[in-house]
């Protein structure tokens, strides 16, 4: 795992730690660990994943779940950033 990655899983809380290896999105089979990828690669809006993973792209139903990842995330390397 790259460093970006293995700072961002550690500064996940531990809920959103769990079932990595299991599709976030049951729809498009997308794993959540797939997510948090594209995240830490810079996908930092709902489309960006959507376009980099189809996470989301359909019922929805787990949109939710993405936004709390994108949330805590992106709010990870902005304060990061500030330091």
């Amino acid at each position: 795992m790259s460093e970006p990655l293995t700072t961002a899983l550690a500064n996940l809380p531990e809920l959103l730690k769990k079932d990595l290896d299991q599709p976030l999105c049951v729809c498009n089979q997308v794993i959540k660990l797939d997510i948090i990828k594209a995240i830490v690669a810079g996908a930092n809006t709902l489309e960006q994943v959507q376009q980099q993973t189809s996470a989301s792209d359909g019922n929805g139903c787990c949109r939710r779940q993405v936004e709390s990842l994108l949330n805590h995330l992106c709010e990870r390397e902005s304060a990061d950033a500030n330091d």
